[in-house]
């Protein structure tokens, strides 16, 4: 901790109704925040009576199982609720059990209320089941003690989570017309070069963006997108992986689709293709699909075909260099992450940065501090980076899936040669010291991997 920046002291709020539990605060200039603490102390912030603090009470539920269970977590708040009062005079204990108890029970329901709908992250099985009874009980017994709508409320959402249901809000759909698919003339026939490529875009975002949204709070917590599932437990990170593998395989068929083409022009056509739909990619906001595109042509196997990047384009290299600029790993991504500071829903950001950042954060930060306290700032970082990655899926894409075209690019995806197959194939193509011709090679010159490194480093499985 640093000393200067923090100041520890015992506090459990204006009535202490546990022992006091040590937390430690920090001062950022505009007020106080949590740096550390006991979990009890931190249920006690989480549902105090005198202050309702919504950025705490957001980086608790979205963390909390970095640093508890969900089953502790509801015996806490269950003990929250029951608490007796401290030892106080007669009058104190009056007002307490008056005034201030009801507080913290209403606290307590409506955080009760605010995990079960916007933040529950249990798994399925019977031990989640038996919580989500238990949990019914009390809310049951909680009607009966105090009269709000709030625990007729909780109930409601206990029974859609026992009936298997989620209670999160939907986003509401587009008011935006989805745009005309523009379709090939024969879908039961289709071909890479055939299919427009603004089209083959389109469906790559919805398939990709499907995906996207289906990842988890608790995926992004502990590394679990590294650890590999035994055989009797569950997958971690289900999600994460299945986009990971998505990416690789993007990538894969990239360079599948150049080294398919013998022919020297036809496989030119085929990257000028290939980063048209990486450009209608960038302006869909699909950055996940032009880093994978892009690595794709990036790649060892694909970026020493001097003789077929020297015929490609002037138009198409114009194309490539500023979505190759977007994603440069100079200042740690800077320019990348200035399009996504800016971006807004919907958009399927590259996933690799923020596991990356993750595992940064998780690496560099212990998750108790030396007294043993909860690292709550730990947690605020974590945090802030989940939201970043959440706040993406705000809105849907208004866009309409076309059958065969997924099909047609799921089946290519699946069936693509892995990159670090192909090096022979590349080199029959184009042996080692075949010369150029008359056309110089001054358009665009690939780099080589660029974002090999953070591929390398966050998103290659372990399977």
């Amino acid at each position: 901790m640093d000393q200067a920046d923090t100041k520890e002291r015992r506090d459990s709020g204006s009535h202490d109704v546990t022992p006091p539990e040590k937390l430690v605060y920090q001062y950022d200039g505009s007020g106080e925040v949590v740096r550390a603490g006991t979990l009890a102390a931190l249920v006690e912030i989480l549902t105090r009576h005198d202050k309702l603090d919504g950025s705490f009470n957001r980086i608790f539920l979205t963390t909390y199982r970095h640093f508890t269970s969900g089953e502790e977590l509801l015996e806490l708040l269950i003990d929250r609720f029951d608490c007796s009062p401290p030892i106080l005079n007669a009058s104190q204990t009056t007002e307490w059990s008056t005034q201030i108890k009801p507080l913290i029970r209403l606290r307590v329901i409506n955080v009760l209320k605010q995990w079960l709908e916007h933040f529950w992250s249990e798994p399925k099985g019977i031990d989640t089941d038996r919580n989500l009874r238990i949990l019914q009980s009390f809310a049951k017994r909680a009607t009966d003690a105090t009269e709000t709508s709030a625990t007729q409320q909780l109930l409601t959402i206990i029974r859609r989570r026992l009936a298997g249901f989620d209670c999160k809000r939907r986003s509401l759909s587009s008011i935006s017309t989805p745009p005309k698919p523009i379709l090939p003339r024969k879908l039961d026939k289709l071909q890479f070069l055939k299919i427009d490529a603004t089209e083959i875009a389109r469906q790559l975002t919805i398939m990709e963006g499907h995906m996207f949204g289906k990842v988890q709070r608790d995926e992004l917590l502990n590394k679990n997108w590294q650890k590999k599932e035994g055989p009797s437990t569950l997958e971690l990170a289900p999600n994460i992986r299945a986009l990971i593998r998505y990416s690789n395989q993007l990538s894969n068929w990239v360079g599948t689709l150049i080294l398919a083409e013998s022919d020297l022009k036809k496989r030119t056509q085929v990257v000028g293709h290939l980063v048209n739909v990486a450009n209608t990619c960038h302006q869909l906001q699909n950055y996940s699909a032009v880093v994978s595109i892009l690595a794709g042509l990036e790649s060892t196997p694909i970026y020493r075909l001097a003789r077929t990047w020297a015929m490609v384009t002037e138009r198409s290299c114009n194309t490539l260099r500023p979505l190759q600029v977007m994603i440069s790993n100079a200042h740690n991504y800077q320019a990348y992450r200035d399009t996504l500071r800016v971006a807004m829903a919907p958009c399927v950001p590259f996933l690799g940065l923020f596991l990356k950042d993750l595992t940064f954060i998780e690496d560099g930060n212990p998750a108790t501090t030396p007294e043993g306290l909860i690292n709550f700032h730990k947690c605020n970082m974590l945090a802030s980076t989940i939201h970043e990655i959440q706040r993406f899926k705000e809105a849907p894409y208004a866009l309409r899936p076309v059958p065969e075209l997924q099909e047609y690019l799921a089946t290519q995806l699946q069936s693509a040669v892995d990159l670090h197959d192909m090096w022979d194939k590349s080199c029959e193509l184009e042996p080692r010291g075949r010369d150029l011709g008359n056309r110089p090679r001054d358009l665009y010159t690939p780099t080589g991997g660029m974002f090999a490194s953070m591929v390398v480093a966050c998103m290659v499985l372990d399977d």
